[in-house]
């Protein structure tokens, strides 16, 4: 992404109130795709959807690419938009997940992983260190995790179900202090430009919110009690 911005001479968003638009966007987006997996649960839209997943996951790659490759030209609005259709989009795919175990499993996976993503959300604010490297390392490892899983699926390479959400946790565990260091760089890179960290907020949100249904998904995998 480009981190060419405009700059104006009056600043009038804080650190503090760009950071909490950063999450109170987070969390909307975090509930509405759970209160859409969870409506759509009791329905008989787990049942009947047919090809509506494979469409809504297609949906949810179109809409990531957008948001990430058109940040600078799109409108604010547009990206609120975006970001909360992704929401519903999740939610849709997660219906069909979440089906699979016991409400009490899906409860508890949900708790674990908000303390584990708020532990990493702290790191990421407070730690000093630089975590470029550290986020470059992890989302090369994320890369070559995702391949690798293809594979292993493809092939029924009989990989342990307890080895790759652990692998998984821990990128996600340097992925997510970087996305919430980067997001609090940028507002330093912008911070005159109101507009822009409008936009940014709303980019942090969508990259944490990522962070955050990967962590809970891997968790699920772990302590999840089947149907």
């Amino acid at each position: 992404m480009n981190d060419t911005y405009e700059y104006v001479e009056d600043q009038s968003i804080s650190i503090q109130h760009y950071v909490n638009n950063i999450f109170k966007w987070m969390v909307l987006g975090v509930a509405i795709t759970f209160l859409t997996a969870f409506g759509l649960e009791r329905t008989s839209f787990v049942y009947d959807a047919g090809l509506i997943p494979l469409i809504a996951i297609v949906l949810q790659l179109f809409v990531a690419v957008r948001i990430a490759r058109h940040l600078l030209s799109m409108k604010a609005s547009t990206m609120k938009f975006l970001y909360i259709a992704y929401s519903v989009l999740t939610g849709m795919t997660f219906s069909i997940v979440i089906s699979c175990y016991t409400a009490m499993s899906v409860t508890l996976a949900f708790l674990v992983a908000a303390i584990y993503f708020g532990v990493l959300v702290i790191v990421g604010t407070v730690l000093k260190k630089d975590l470029t490297k550290i986020g470059t390392i992890c989302y090369t490892g994320l890369f070559v995790y995702v391949i690798f899983s293809i594979i292993a699926m493809i092939f029924n390479l009989g990989i342990s179900s307890l080895l790759l959400p652990l692998i998984s946790l821990v990128l996600f565990a340097g992925i997510t202090a970087y996305d919430m260091q980067k997001a609090i760089q940028f507002y330093y890179q912008a911070q005159s430009n109101n507009e822009m960290l409008t936009k940014l907020s709303i980019y942090g949100a969508f990259t944490l919110y990522l962070d955050f249904v990967n962590i809970f998904l891997d968790i699920l995998q772990l302590l999840g009690k089947e149907n």
